[in-house]
């Protein structure tokens, strides 16, 4: 009886705990079904039950329909087709309801096999799956950024080695500012999903001006250190200015009464400077070793 294996499985939903995940309420008509049965039955406890007589169960439901009550309303259809199963569960990260809601399909198919349409909806499996759908068009175009930045820094630059050096410092940030997020337990949100994009697109200008700078200053000199030097005092300067201007920019929003904006703009803020400490510090180490390895019969980069 369909009725009573949804009555079965609340009972057993009622047992899932996944971590911090667990199951406050499991309902459906099954429970009206048998409030009414132990009302009729003086309310003695015993009577909780679902009736074993099939033939108990459509009367009782008019019974019910005739007191006045619209409750059925909420839990079934009014052809007794279609039934809602309703799970409460605490509201944690999204991406941990994705293994819960796969064990709960598992369990209604186990349970119902082909005779039934199962369809899992609701705000938490909504909010689960846009975020989930989120995550990994971010992580698509992470990587679908990283790979046409670095053929366009190799090509405006020139060079093969320092194109694939610059991304260092383009990408450092980011992944830091990562770390930071996962360290500390802020959430990944729509909002701070988009740091990455806005900071890389902000980095990578700054990155390219100094790789291009450093390139010109070395074929001129021959002297590595003296190109940094060069770089650093020219266009080292207009860099700093702009990660400053940008960084106060995205600061200010830390004046926001919303989390979300708040942590947006501080974290959007951090990575834009880090990227300009990785332009200073990261990038300058990274081309002295790589120069310092290279072929000393090739004397340009």
């Amino acid at each position: 009886m369909i009725l009573k294996k949804l009555d079965r499985l609340a009972k057993e939903i009622e047992e899932i705990e996944q971590g911090d995940l667990f199951v406050g309420m499991a309902s459906s008509v099954a429970d009206i079904l048998k409030e009414i049965h132990q009302a009729l039955n003086e309310n003695q406890p015993e009577f909780y039950s679902i009736p074993d007589n099939p033939k108990l169960i459509p009367q009782e439901f008019l019974l019910f329909e005739n007191s006045g009550s619209d409750d059925l309303e909420d839990v079934i259809d009014s052809r007794f087709q279609i039934a809602r199963f309703t799970i409460k569960v605490p509201w944690l990260d999204a991406l941990e309801y994705a293994p819960f809601m796969e064990n709960i399909d598992a369990r209604f198919r186990a349970a119902f096999g082909q005779n039934a349409d199962i369809t899992i909806t609701g705000l938490m499996t909504l909010f689960c799956r846009t975020l989930n759908a989120a995550i990994l068009s971010m992580g698509k175009s992470y990587l679908i950024a990283a790979g046409v930045i670095t053929i366009m820094m190799i090509l405006l630059i020139g060079s093969l080695k320092i194109g694939l050096i610059s991304m260092f410092p383009n990408l450092a940030p980011i992944f830091v500012t990562m770390g930071i997020m996962g360290l500390f337990g802020l959430p990944l949100d729509m909002f701070t999903m988009l740091i990455g994009s806005i900071a890389i697109g902000m980095v990578v200008d700054d990155t390219i001006h100094f790789m291009h700078n450093f390139r010109r200053y070395y074929n001129e000199t021959g002297d590595v250190t003296e190109a940094i030097r060069q770089t650093l005092q020219t266009t080292g300067r207009a860099m700093l200015v702009t990660s400053v201007v940008l960084s106060i920019g995205f600061f200010v929003l830390m004046f926001a009464s919303m989390n979300n904006v708040f942590y947006f703009g501080m974290l959007t803020g951090i990575t834009i400077f880090l990227a300009l400490l990785a332009d200073f510090l990261l990038a300058p180490a990274l081309l002295t070793l790589a120069i310092k390895l290279q072929d000393p019969d090739d004397k340009e980069v």
